[in-house]
């Protein structure tokens, strides 16, 4: 499987119309989430804070920087761990957010698909992201692990969540995110080192 998915990233690395639609979708979901979803929360919050509102837009911009890292052979191992950490993350958390409000409700509306659909891509990325974690150091691992239970606090802490929906509780949130923060950390911290280091790739638009 992990032959598979090496093979599969470097196939939309290396295949400019693909790679490219990966590109623009996750520029488009980072404005539009961070714009529309997170837009009015942004506005009533201080400048500080911005940094760790808008989860899934953020891990959607980190996304799109790592893609072109890793098709110019950039050695970014902090870096593309926390765009892995963050883009498995959020995408699971969304996807659990959304069935947990459709099996209150017992409507699923149109838009929610879409953002359900496009989770479920940002989730795919991440996975692909992490099959490329090598050389990804001790100090590094235990800095991305911090970043996130940073976030934790800034979100649950001092009241900066993302939104709830009319079926998705506060406590529902806060111990989704600890059992996704938590579990990706032991994952993270007992990942083998790898030698494999990435390749450059063609750049030919």
């Amino acid at each position: 499987m992990t032959r598979f998915l090496h093979q599969l990233f470097d196939f939309i690395l290396r295949t400019p119309i693909i790679f490219w639609i990966c590109v623009i979708a996750n520029l488009i979901g980072a404005v539009w989430g961070a714009a529309v979803w997170y837009g009015p929360m942004l506005a009533a919050s201080p400048l500080w804070a911005w940094l760790f509102i808008p989860d899934c837009p953020l891990a959607a911009f980190l996304g799109t920087i790592a893609l072109f890292g890793m098709r110019a052979g950039r050695r970014w191992s902090f870096f593309y761990a926390l765009t892995a950490f963050a883009c498995i993350h959020y995408g699971i958390w969304t996807l659990a957010f959304w069935l947990r409000q459709w099996t209150g409700a017992g409507v699923i509306d149109p838009f929610e698909v879409v953002l359900f659909v496009t989770h479920i891509g940002l989730l795919c990325e991440g996975i692909l992201f992490a099959t490329r974690l090598d050389e990804v150091t001790v100090l590094q691992r235990v800095a991305v692990v911090g970043w996130f239970v940073l976030a934790f606090g800034v979100d649950y802490g001092l009241g900066y969540h993302p939104p709830l929906a009319s079926h998705v509780t506060f406590d529902f949130i806060m111990w989704l995110t600890v059992a996704l923060t938590g579990g990706l950390s032991i994952a993270l911290l007992a990942l083998p080192r790898r030698a494999a280091q990435p390749v450059r790739l063609p750049t030919a638009a």
